[in-house]
Parts: C-alpha cells; structure tokens; sequence
C-alpha cells in the first residue's frame, strides 16, 4: 500500500480493527450452525477472508488487519476466483456472488454467531460495518458430538456382545470406549499446542489460521494410539479383522 494511501488510514481511530484479533479465543467449537454455514460457498470465502485478512502498511509498520468491510470481502473473494485458490468445497465454475447478495451472506453468519460487527466507523460520509471471526480458527465438528456418536455404537457393542457370548464382559468395552476419548481429547490438545507454536509468525502472515490447523491435524489422521486400541479391541472380540 502506499504512503498516500495509508494516510486515508487513522490509527486512533482504527486501532480497534487490528487490536480485536488478540482478544478473540483461540478455538471455538461451533454448534448447531453447520448447516447453514455450508449452504452457500460464499460463507466459507467470507469466513477465509476474514481470516487471512489484509496487509497494511501504518506509520512504517506492517500489520495485518483481520477485520474487514464488506467491500473489501467481496475483493478478497475476487482475487480467490481469478487466483482460481484450491479451496475445499469450492467449484469456481459454477460459484458467483454480487456485493448486494454477500451482504446477505453476511447477516446470516452474524446470525448464528460465526462472525460479529467489530465497529462501525464513519468514512466521508458514510457509516462502514467492519466484520471479523468470534474465534480465531472455528471448528464446525464439535468433540462431545462425535464422541456421543462413538458412545452409542460401544454401549451396543457391549449388549450385543453379552447376549451373543454369556462370558462377555460389557464393562471391558466401556473401559476401551474411555480410552478411546482419553485419545481423543490428547489428540486435541497437542494440535492447539502445535498452533500456538505458530501464533507470532500468523500476526505476520497473510493465511487463514483454521488453515494451518487444517494442516497439522493432517499430519495427525494416522494416529498410532487410535490404531493400537483398535488392535486391542478386535483382540478382545476375537473378530478376526
């Protein structure tokens, strides 16, 4: 950016819009808005904008800013469409949105809590809405929700198993589902630790945190404790997979 454009630029006045990043929480877990998240590909461009956010130039000094107005929204997602950005889930062939329908997409995000109004700010004439994250990486999967899933299947496991062979011990299969969520819960906890190695380098760095976390958890999808219960458990049932 140029000297003669950061000067439309007031510190005082903007500080807000750069500040506000540092007092989001790290992770949140998402409920209940997946749905409407995914309904259209527009949300999860806004959502990776607001994320990378973009690079200024303020008194000498580099930042990032991470919260934006909408017209510069519809400009970041412009330059994913011509940079044709790989992006999960998104089809550039077939994807288009104006500025009038993103403001739309940005009222439903608000709506079910994904995003917030970070201040309204008078430029010229004009009141302008600056949008941001509520969290700095947003996770749509929430733990409790699978695991509640996983609990189901080992409680019928255990019935199943008790009713097929009287020596069955059901309890032993609870024991393995509370190892299983020990796993669970370690292996969430070292992908924070892991992203927070980084946390310096991404006030710098214009990507999408939830992207980096998207990478490490990559890294993660083998995981030989996970592997070595499953062992155990076809063991135990004597299944012979």
């Amino acid at each position: 950016m140029s000297k003669e454009k950061s000067k439309i630029f007031d510190p005082r006045n903007r500080q807000i819009l750069y500040a506000f990043w540092d007092s989001l929480p790290k992770i949140k877990f998402v409920k209940d808005a997946e749905n409407i998240y995914y309904a259209h590909a527009a949300r999860q461009l806004i959502l990776k904008a607001l994320g990378e956010g973009l690079k200024e130039e303020i008194d000498g000094d580099e930042k990032i800013r991470r919260a934006l107005n909408a017209q510069e929204i519809f400009q970041r997602i412009n330059v994913y469409r011509e940079e044709e950005r790989s992006i999960e889930g998104i089809d550039w062939k077939n994807f288009d949105v104006s500025l009038h329908s993103l403001y739309f997409h940005i009222q439903k995000m608000e709506e079910i809590g994904l995003i917030k109004t970070v201040s309204i700010l008078r430029e010229g004439r004009h009141n302008v809405s600056y949008y941001g994250r509520v969290a700095q990486v947003l996770i749509f999967r929430i733990d409790y929700e699978e695991y509640e899933k996983i609990k189901n299947a080992f409680d019928a496991m255990a019935k199943l198993g008790h009713l097929n062979e009287p020596k069955f011990q059901p309890e032993k299969i609870l024991e393995f589902y509370d190892k299983y969520i020990s796993i669970g819960q370690n292996h969430s906890k070292q992908l924070f630790e892991l992203l927070s190695n980084y946390e310096l380098a991404l006030d710098k760095a214009e990507v999408d945190p939830g992207d980096i976390l998207n990478f490490i958890e990559l890294l993660f999808t083998v995981n030989p404790e996970y592997i070595k219960l499953i062992e155990e458990i076809k063991q135990y049932l004597n299944l012979g997979l």
